[in-house]
This record gives structure tokens, sequence and C-alpha cells, in this order.
């Protein structure tokens, strides 16, 4: 059996600036174009402590000015509410054109002044808050979540470390590469193009039955996601559509190469939807392709596509949001406790989260040849944040309420292979656990 990535680089662009976002269209651009999803504005929450936002752009490692936005917001609310009153006042016109007297021309010359006065004041306005839109809303999309208390502000916090139970046979610290190639498993021919071979594919189609039998003992539903999500989507989740680093952008369709095991792609369905509040926690997840760029060539590790497991919940608030964040980190230890080799979980500092994330608690595997320690696996905490620009809700009594959403990656195949393969230089082996969904 043999998994292969072609090259892809004929599908990708290079990095485009767009002039405007691809989640909040402008005033006066949205009669071109479809607006698919309006993002929900909370800038004034965010801006009650201006201080404790400018320390959290700066520990992120952002250039946003904030003290620009800021001002300039309050002159975008009183030019956005008076164009709310002034097309209330036209459609007001509008009715009492309907019911006077076609032989009134005194009344009909006074509403025709009138009316005038009001399109000129709109046209006016119009242009003024499309301007405003440009320096104000559009740069406040790119303002960080919130940081959770518990995130680490420097380096990372371990929550938790356990040494493998499986007997290491690998003196020299052989990488996984030429361990794959000796023992038959992995054909590696770079970060694009990689086969993964008999017992070692075998194995990488049991570790997804193990961990999806796992999920769905938790109450966890499986779902069957796209792996082409649009720009909008990328942007409501808070990544640079602009950035190659970020995602595959593909050339000319605003279209982002993500896989099916991925954030974006569970929001892509859940976007403008509202979830019954007897739902909750809606508990979701999703095995597939997941498509990473190349940062720097670690072998499989960095391999740009992986098989992996994606996770979604969506809860009434942030209390038991981190909750449920907190009980899938139980799942996560025992999963790979029953695995068997050296790991630890551990909080991600500021600087290594993403815009959207508040918390990141990370599982890693010791790796034998370099020495340290590689991510397999991750959750998120990140509150309303994506919610909010993507008018995702759960139904109350009284009101529709923003979802708040825990996500991570379960496991990224590569990963895993990689480290059970450097455990011994002479046979590939694997966890019981595992092996019980091997296809003989």
């Amino acid at each position: 059996m043999i998994k292969k990535l072609f090259s892809i680089n004929s599908l990708l662009k290079v990095t485009k600036n767009y002039s405007t976002s691809k989640l909040y269209i402008p005033y006066n651009q949205t009669s071109d174009t479809y607006v698919i999803v309006e993002p929900y504005l909370d800038l004034e929450n965010r801006f009650k402590d201006k201080n404790i936002l400018k320390d959290n752009i700066t520990l992120r490692g952002l250039n946003i000015d904030i003290d620009k936005i800021c001002d300039n917001w309050s002159s975008f609310i009183s030019v956005r509410d008076e164009i709310v009153h002034l097309n209330v006042e036209k459609q007001k016109i509008a009715e009492q054109f309907k019911k006077i007297k076609k032989d009134d021309s005194n009344e009909i010359q006074r509403l025709k002044e009138s009316r005038s006065k009001v399109m000129t004041k709109l046209k006016s306005l119009r242009d003024n808050i499309s301007i405003l839109e440009t320096e104000v809303v559009i740069p406040s999309l790119s303002i960080p979540n919130s940081l959770h208390p518990d995130c680490p502000l420097t380096e990372n916090k371990i929550l938790f470390q356990r040494f493998g139970k499986m007997k290491i046979d690998n003196e020299d610290c052989v990488d996984h590469l030429k361990i794959g190639s000796v023992l038959e498993c992995l054909d590696y021919i770079n970060h694009v193009i990689v086969y993964i071979k008999n017992e070692a594919s075998l194995c990488e189609q049991a570790i997804m039955t193990y961990f999806n039998e796992f999920l769905e003992k938790s109450d966890f539903i499986p779902f069957c996601n796209s792996d082409l999500i649009k720009s909008v989507i990328i942007e409501g989740c808070g990544a640079d559509v602009d950035n190659a680093d970020q995602t595959f952008i593909l050339s000319e369709k605003n279209l982002h190469l993500m896989g099916g095991a991925s954030l974006q792609s569970f929001c892509a369905f859940l976007t403008k939807a509202c979830v019954g509040g007897n739902k909750l926690p809606l508990k979701l997840y999703s095995t597939g392709r997941l498509y990473k760029p190349f940062i720097k060539n670690i072998g499989l590790f960095s391999a740009v596509q992986t098989n992996a497991v994606e996770v979604l919940i969506g809860s009434t608030d942030e209390c038991e949001s981190k909750d449920q964040f907190d009980k899938m980190l139980t799942v996560y230890r025992q999963v790979y406790e029953n695995i068997g080799l050296d790991y630890r979980i551990v909080y991600s500092p500021v600087s290594k989260l993403e815009n959207w994330e508040s918390l990141r608690a990370q599982v890693e595997l010791y790796s034998v040849s370099s020495k340290n320690y590689v991510a397999v696996a991750s959750l998120s905490l990140s509150g309303d944040f994506i919610s909010k620009r993507l008018r995702i809700y759960w139904s109350g009594k009284d009101k529709n309420n923003f979802l708040n959403i825990v996500n991570g990656k379960m496991v990224d195949t590569n990963v895993l292979l990689g480290c059970l393969l450097e455990q011994n230089v002479n046979k590939f082996n694997v966890p019981d656990c595992i092996k019980n969904y091997m296809i003989v």
C-alpha cells in the first residue's frame, strides 16, 4: 500500500496583496461583491482596557496601531448610525409618495426636495464610511484573541510528562528516514513526494481507526469535510489569506488547500449556522488529509501532506468551554498513554499562538534522532472569537448567542510514524493498542 503526494507547485501562486478584506466588504463594494458573512465587530469591549490589549499584541509580536483604530472607531460608529437614520428617513419619504394625491404639486415638490437632500447626504456619508472602513474596520480584523490567564508568557509550561514503556534500540540516534528506507517502510523523495509502504502503511490506517474509535466512545460525531476552503472562511478563522506560509493558496480562485481534518473545514460548515442549545456540547470529529506549508526539512515531520484527526467542541460560554478543554486533554492523555512512547503535554507561550487562539496545549513525542520533542497533537481554546467573525450561534431561550469553540488536531500520523520508526533500527515496532486495528 502506497501513499503519494504529487507536486502541487503548479497549484500555488505568489502571495497577492488584496486591496480589501475577504471577510469584511466595504460599503462602496457591496453592489459588486457578494457578502457571504458580515462579521460581528465587538471593538467596544476590546477597547475597555487598551493596556491589556497592547500587551497582548506586543507579546504576540504583532504590529497593530491600536491607538489609531480606537481614535477613529467613534467616527465610524457615528457615520454608520447617521446612514441608518437617513435610510429610515428615505423609506418614510417613499411611503409618503405612495399616499400623496397626484394633483398636490406643492407637496410632491417638497418631498422631492427632501429626498434629494437625503440622497446627497447619503452619498457623502457613504464615501466617508468607505474610507473609515478601510482605515478602521479592516485593520481591526487583525486584532488577536484575548489571552487566557493560564497561557504562559515566555516559555512552554509542562503540564504532564511520561517516559515511554517501549524499549529503544537506536544507540546511534538514526533518523526515521534512514530506518524507514532500510526496513522498506518509507521512501522519502522530498517534502512533497512521500511513499509510506508495507507495514507502515497498514499502521497508518490503524492509527486513524484507533483514534476514531476512541472518539466515538466519547460521543463524538464523525464528519466529512471539504479539503478546499474559501478565503473568507480562512480570514474568518483569524489567518492571513495572503500569507503562503500559513496556507496553500490556489491560483486565482480565492481557495485554499487545507484538508478535511482542519479547523477551517469545520467552520466552513458552521458559518451562519445556529446550533440548538439542547445539542450542546457539540462534539464533532473529522478524519482526513491535512496540508501544511513547508517550513524546514525535518523529514516526515515537515511533509506538506499528512493524515490527521481534527476535533471541534462547541459550548455555551467560557467556563463550559474551558471545562470541555480540560476533559479533552484527559482523553489525549489516555490515548497517548496507551501508545507507550515518551511524551509530554505543554502549554504553548503567547509568541507561538495563532491570532485566534487564547490558549493552546500540545502533545509532544520524543524524537530519538533529534533528541527533542516534536508536536504530534494540539488543543486550542478560542472562545467566541471565530464565532463572532463567522456568525456561528447557539440558540438560547430568549436569543441566539455566539458559540464558544475548542478545537484540536488529535494526531498527526506522519509524526507518530516517524517517532515509532526511531524506536528500533532493526524492526518496526507497533504498539499493541494500534496493532489490534491493523489489517493482516
